[in-house]
């Protein structure tokens, strides 16, 4: 791993976190993410980007009240004939590519090279995930707007925001959950506590009927399967925890991080839980301490979103079969 890299970059991912953190009040009234009528972010091209990149300019988007998450490199600018605006700044985008030697020889080779090679030809090789990175500014910081008037309305146009009050209904986690798809049983009663419990490796969950609105009953539901991940014999987080003190308040985040993420990819907004607002407060203390704090938890997050989403797939597939 390339510390001197993430050292050079933390600090404006943990700028970015506490800022949001410190506008939020302990009454919890708006999402994580209040707006996802304009998608996913993605580059000039259409392209999503993937991983944490997808929370953290998601929170930049709606800090910045950009309007649209579309971003786009300086070098891509000016082969789109448009210039940055004075004054603006970039953020990093970051991802992960294998470095791949020989243990011998030294010769590198590409990753699609390695991965062909049989299994014991591969031993002969390092394999070292090197971090990587590259500075991106949202269209809302250059002159689109006056250069290319048409296309900036196109890609800028509103559209009818999702009603989250009532009646949100996401029919691929409800396929899930009727299929017991998961990875441990999800129990929906009427009951007052959502809760994963370890000892018996099940969820369970209030009645969607008990939520005022449906995202809050998707983000609860996703909350609970994000800790369902972190077993020993799944991600091995540790769960063995008290409440209260530091490990319980990491995976506290890491479950919230995770819903909230998950609920992006969905297409809806998720609202954290009441009690969570002391841990994100207290958060601000390591973060503020540490900045690469935030890459480890941001890993445990794109695992364990990844999780669910395969899951979620694996389930749609079989749906398609069934009917």
């Amino acid at each position: 791993m390339n510390t001197n890299l993430i050292e050079s970059i933390a600090p404006r991912f943990a700028e970015l976190m506490i800022r949001k953190i410190e506008t939020m009040t302990d009454e919890w009234q708006k999402p994580w993410i209040a707006d996802m009528t304009h998608g996913l972010p993605r580059n000039l091209r259409g392209t999503p980007y993937r991983a944490g990149n997808v929370l953290l300019l998601l929170i930049l988007s709606e800090m910045k009240q950009f309007k649209t998450p579309l971003f786009l490199t300086f070098k891509q600018a000016k082969e789109e004939g448009l210039n940055i605006r004075k004054g603006s700044s970039s953020f990093p985008v970051y991802f992960w590519k294998m470095y791949i030697r020989h243990k011998e020889t030294r010769r590198k080779i590409e990753p699609e090279e390695y991965y062909k090679l049989p299994r014991e030809m591969q031993k002969q090789y390092d394999a070292m995930p090197v971090m990587r990175y590259y500075p991106v500014f949202n269209i809302d910081q250059t002159d689109m707007d006056e250069k290319q008037p048409e296309r900036y309305a196109q890609l800028t146009a509103e559209t009818d925001p999702k009603d989250y009050s009532d009646g949100v209904t996401c029919e691929t986690l409800d396929s899930l959950v009727e299929r017991q798809g998961w990875v441990c049983p999800i129990d929906l009663k009427y009951s007052d506590r959502a809760c994963f419990i370890p000892s018996l490796d099940k969820i369970i969950c209030p009645l969607k009927t008990q939520f005022p609105s449906g995202a809050e009953f998707y983000g609860t539901l996703l909350h609970e399967m994000a800790h369902s991940t972190g077993v020993e014999s799944r991600l091995g987080r540790k769960l063995n925890t008290s409440w209260g003190d530091a490990d319980y308040a990491r995976e506290e985040l890491v479950a919230e991080f995770t819903a909230t993420l998950c609920g992006a990819l969905l297409g809806f907004a998720t609202t954290p839980r009441d009690e969570n607002a002391a841990y994100l407060k207290h958060w601000l203390e390591n973060l503020k301490a540490d900045p690469k704090y935030l890459f480890d938890i941001l890993t445990d997050v794109n695992r364990a979103a990844r999780m669910i989403t395969e899951h979620l797939e694996a389930s749609e597939r079989e749906s398609a079969k069934a009917a």
